[in-house]
């Protein structure tokens, strides 16, 4: 059997035939040293996660769940969440580790709203932590605007929407300068809320935070500063490795970003792809400061998929949700753009960086300032 063992892990073995091999191997007495090899292996070299997620489901067979929840660490697959959120929930009450199955599962949802099971889990044990069924996504893409706010902005496009309102490339009538004019959904219901999002991004004005130029709390308007490239989720969406290669050149100045707010004693509580701009691939913009809060301020709500599990469970403001957010961030880039980065070294720096901020909240950076000086290592 040690032959089957070489080809399981040999470098130029195809995925398909490493799956073939490994599934032949657990019916023999060798499937506890092919799995020992491919964990082994994994630890000093890269393996195709659907054969690492295998040999964890073997491992749970086994009846070694802390094993294989050791093998799942890190993976950013849906089959390998999906996975590791059974093995946390399967031994846990309301609490820390069912907060952290119902993140993993959310993180599945945010892809693909109709993956098998998921929805179910989510709403099964998101009632131990008093959630609601996840809404559907929103279409990211640009729709057709059908109306003119009153302002003194000639409307472009729509750019996006979201929970709170929608927001247009726009043009100022009086200065012909672009801007990005943020209209809410509801300003007699969110006027604090509009207020609130503009005086953090002023009190906050400096590098890598998006600036206000002026806001209008009555029509429910917010005028900031056009970001050429457009959201990091557009940028995402559109596979654009030539802007986001390498990821360093927008990663760490969004650290920065992040050590700067939370110096400042605020947490932002949405930092998400959509929620970071480029003026430039070397100059992010955080944005969207509506759901700001003081550090242990109570938590707002958060966007699926980007919410840490303590605060899921109901933690205070923490400057640690924010870094869970820059790691998911992180895994979104790495999931589309890992093919078209060449350096693998600077690869893995990443992806361990991206593990350590959505992984357990003790190893955790413990804000921005500690999560700078390890991106900055990259």
């Amino acid at each position: 059997m040690s032959d089957e063992i070489d080809r399981l892990l040999a470098p130029d073995t195809p995925l398909d035939e490493a799956l073939r091999v490994f599934g032949h191997l657990r019916t023999t007495p060798d499937e506890g040293r092919a799995i020992q090899a491919v964990v082994s292996r994994s630890a000093y070299a890269s393996v195709p996660e659907p054969l690492l997620v295998a040999v964890a489901s073997a491992l749970v067979d086994r009846g070694d769940g802390a094993s294989a929840e050791r093998v799942l660490a890190g993976l950013s697959s849906s089959p390998a969440l999906l996975l590791r959120a059974d093995l946390l929930a399967g031994d846990a009450g309301p609490g820390a580790r069912l907060a952290e199955a119902v993140a993993l599962v959310e993180r599945v949802l945010l892809r693909d709203i109709d993956w098998p099971g998921a929805r179910e889990r989510h709403e099964r044990w998101g009632r131990g932590l008093r959630l609601a069924e996840p809404a559907r996504p929103r279409d990211p893409g640009a729709t057709l605007v059908t109306s003119q706010p009153k302002a003194p902005f000639r409307l472009v496009r729509e750019t996006g929407r979201g929970g709170s309102g929608v927001v247009y490339e726009a043009t100022d009538a009086e200065l012909g300068r672009p801007v990005a004019l943020k209209v809410y959904h509801r300003p007699d219901r969110d006027r604090a809320q509009l207020l609130h999002e503009g005086r953090v991004a002023v009190q906050l004005a400096g590098p890598g935070i998006v600036r206000v130029f002026d806001v209008d709390p009555a029509q429910g308007w917010l005028a900031m500063e056009w970001a050429p490239l457009g959201a990091l989720r557009t940028r995402l969406q559109a596979r654009d490795s030539a802007t986001l290669v390498p990821l360093s050149r927008w990663a760490v100045p969004l650290a920065r970003a992040l050590a700067r707010v939370h110096a400042a004693g605020w947490v932002h509580h949405d930092v998400k792809p959509a929620n970071v701009l480029l003026r430039t691939p070397d100059d992010p913009l955080l944005t969207d400061f509506g759901t700001a809060r003081r550090a242990g301020e109570p938590s707002p709500p958060g966007s699926m998929g980007y919410v840490s599990p303590e605060r899921l469970a109901g933690r205070a403001s923490d400057p640690r949700d924010d870094v869970y957010g820059f790691g998911r961030v992180l895994e979104d880039a790495l999931d589309v753009l890992a093919p078209g980065i060449s350096d693998a070294a600077s690869t893995r720096h990443w992806r361990v960086l991206s593990a350590l901020c959505t992984g357990r909240d003790a190893d955790r950076p413990a804000d921005g300032p500690a999560l700078l000086t390890l991106a900055g290592s990259g």
